[in-house]
């Protein structure tokens, strides 16, 4: 596998088509969990809801080949991106961030959700530089997470970017795409690229979803 400094010296042999097609297998043998007609649905976020199933992309964004191939296609539909600073939202969207700001060379920082509760007591973490700041996460559900990251840097007056980049938008035809105001989002996939229930899953490929184990 290449990553790093070989991946970015040896992508342009690479299609996009043929990395998007990668991105969107992996993820869907890989990275969404869906429970079987017979199982028991799973806890969800709001109080007394339940989910058939449910993204998981830490379990490719943790791979490098993975992670720096959306990485360089996100990259590459953002306009002026070397005159940007990435800001990724704590946690899911740091290996996509950090991925990003190695191919445009540019330093990076992650934005807590809560501000730290010692020490320096602050919101961020890294070194700024005279560049708006990008903000990225791995997916754009209800865009609270990326609209609160938006919010702690205004209120030290840091200036945001006119874009933000997440691998998924996951909830497009149901909510607005632009999640944060005047801002556009810039994203891979959306829930229509992949095999989202068990049934759809069984239908496309001819067998049962293995998501591997769980600790």
């Amino acid at each position: 596998m290449l990553f790093g400094l070989d991946f970015i010296q040896n992508t342009d042999k690479k299609s996009e088509n043929d990395l998007l097609s990668y991105l969107r297998s992996e993820i869907d043998h890989k990275c969404i969990y869906r429970v079987a007609p017979s199982k028991v649905s799973l806890p969800g976020k709001a109080a007394n809801t339940r989910y058939t199933w449910q993204f998981y992309l830490r379990r490719c964004l943790f791979d490098p080949n993975f992670v720096f191939s959306a990485a360089y296609l996100l990259v590459n539909k953002i306009p002026n991106i070397e005159n940007i600073q990435i800001g990724a939202c704590e946690d899911a969207g740091v290996p996509l961030g950090m991925a990003m700001s190695t191919l445009i060379g540019n330093p990076f920082i992650t934005i807590k959700k809560n501000r730290k509760s010692y020490g320096l007591l602050n919101f961020t973490e890294g070194r700024f530089i005279d560049k708006p700041i990008l903000l990225v996460d791995d997916l754009a559900g209800s865009g609270a997470t990326l609209r609160n990251s938006m919010n702690t840097l205004l209120a030290f007056n840091i200036p945001i970017a006119d874009y933000y980049a997440t691998l998924i938008n996951k909830t497009q035809g149901t909510h607005t795409n632009n999640y944060i105001k005047d801002k556009q989002l810039v994203s891979l996939f959306t829930c229509e690229d992949f095999s989202m229930t068990w049934n759809a899953y069984v239908e496309k490929y001819n067998k049962e979803p293995e998501f591997g184990k769980i600790y």
